[in-house]
């Protein structure tokens, strides 16, 4: 696989970056998004797996569009069954 980064990231509301964070703008595109419902992180863990080794590679619908994939993580215990969490995954739709 090429270069790839996992980002997490906070909502940024403008003003001045600290020294030890980089803000990253991705361009406008379309985004998989996938809904983890289990304790982290073994669970976003395990649905990585499933996406970059099963949905991807069998998904005749799109393909990856850039290096870098987003993990959004709720508020709350993230060791409870119900936590929940996001996997975005940048996508182009093959024609």
């Amino acid at each position: 696989m090429e270069n790839y980064a996992i980002l997490i990231a906070g909502e940024y509301a403008g003003g001045p970056v600290s020294e030890d964070m980089t803000a990253v703008e991705f361009p406008n595109m379309d985004w998989a998004k996938f809904r983890c419902i289990d304790p982290a992180p073994g669970a976003l863990q395990r649905l990585n797996t499933e996406i970059f080794t099963g949905w991807l590679p069998n998904n005749d619908s799109y393909e990856l569009a850039m290096g870098a994939n987003i993990e959004w993580y709720s508020d709350g215990d993230t060791d409870s069954e119900h936590y929940f969490s996001d996997i975005w995954v940048p996508v182009n739709q093959n024609k």
